[in-house]
This record gives C-alpha cells, sequence and structure tokens, in this order.
C-alpha cells in the first residue's frame, strides 16, 4: 500500500516517527561531543551535538542509519531528512542546531568515562 504525505504535513509525520522511535532516548555527557543521545544501557549513541566555543556554532552529528530508516519510508532527498532531524532536536530538546551532518559510525558519539 502506497501512502501519499502532503508536503506541508511531511515535517509533523516525520516528528511523530520519531517521537515513537526516540521514545527512551537518553541524554548523557559525550567524550567527544557535549551531549550523547543513547538508549538506556548503551554506551554509543545515535546522535551527538556540540557547541564550537570560538564560533558559537552547534553541530548534530547523526548515525546513518536514522535517515536510513526515515528515507525507506518516505524517499526524499537524504539532505532534507537530516535537516527535518535537526529541527526535531531542536523542537524537542531545545537545542540550537546550526548544521548536521551524517557520520557511518557510533563510535564518535561515545559516552563520556568519567
Amino acid at each position: 500500500m502506497k501512502v501519499i504525505i502532503p508536503e506541508n504535513r511531511l515535517e509533523q509525520f516525520i516528528f511523530k516517527y520519531l517521537d515513537v522511535r526516540f521514545k527512551d532516548l537518553e541524554q548523557a555527557k559525550g567524550r567527544f561531543v557535549e551531549i550523547v543521545f543513547k538508549f538506556p544501557g548503551e554506551q554509543g549513541g545515535i546522535m551527538g551535538w556540540s557547541k564550537n566555543d570560538d564560533s558559537n556554532r552547534t553541530l548534530l552529528s547523526i548515525y546513518h542509519k536514522i535517515i536510513d530508516d526515515i528515507f525507506s519510508l518516505i524517499p526524499i532527498e537524504k539532505r532534507e531528512i537530516v535537516n527535518i532531524v535537526g529541527r526535531y532536536v531542536e523542537d524537542r530538546y531545545n537545542l540550537n542546531v546550526n548544521d548536521a551532518e551524517v557520520y557511518p559510525y557510533r563510535h564518535q558519539m561515545v559516552v563520556d568515562w568519567e
């Protein structure tokens, strides 16, 4: 069955999908990024957020499987999916996201071992 989502409802649809998918997501201090978004019991995160102190710009690092999963549901440009996930993090976690990029591995987004 094929579902047609109007363009003006696309972001809302993806936000609802992420709400369900990320309902147990926790924030933790990261080793290489300031905040790691991870599931309980895991050391590696699926997203990481960092702020450049010199320029005040922020970066959201997103594990590629998140983008691939959304793309498999809604085949739109992956860059648009990345931008929507960035807006989702801004909205749901009250964090500023200036840039967002996709990472092929989760090792950049590990919890700090203090």
